[in-house]
């Protein structure tokens, strides 16, 4: 029974030591701090609003605490689909965070563009 214990342990070990990320979870780390830059920048203009709840709490904070919360809490959620990318869903998951991200900053660069043709009528 013992030597099986052992083994479990090596076997969770060695799980934790083959941890990869795929091309989608780089892309959804890159977009989701692309976005908190993004996001971060808007709000120091004045030109946007954290819609988020708990962002709005990390903003009014300060502006480190809202990327450090922004960037810890998609990291931990990462993380966990892959440690358990054998999972379909969690392939999934990562893929379609990725795409929702891209999303997401392309609508940050539209609106960027708008500030940045209509800025002497916005100040």
């Amino acid at each position: 029974m013992a030597a099986t214990a052992q083994q479990q342990g090596r076997d969770f070990w060695a799980a934790l030591g083959s941890f990869y990320l795929s091309p989608a979870s780089v892309a959804l780390l890159v977009l989701n701090l692309l976005d908190g830059l993004f996001t971060l920048t808007f709000l120091q203009l004045e030109v946007a609003e954290e819609l988020n709840p708990l962002m709005r709490v990390a903003y009014e904070h300060s502006p480190l605490v809202f990327m450090v919360a922004k960037l810890i809490i998609v990291n931990a959620g990462l993380s966990l689909l892959c440690l358990h990318r054998g999972m379909r869903a969690s392939r999934l998951a990562i893929r379609a965070g990725a795409v929702i991200y891209a999303i997401i900053n392309v609508y940050h660069l539209a609106f960027l563009a708008h500030l940045i043709r209509h800025w002497p009528h916005l100040v």
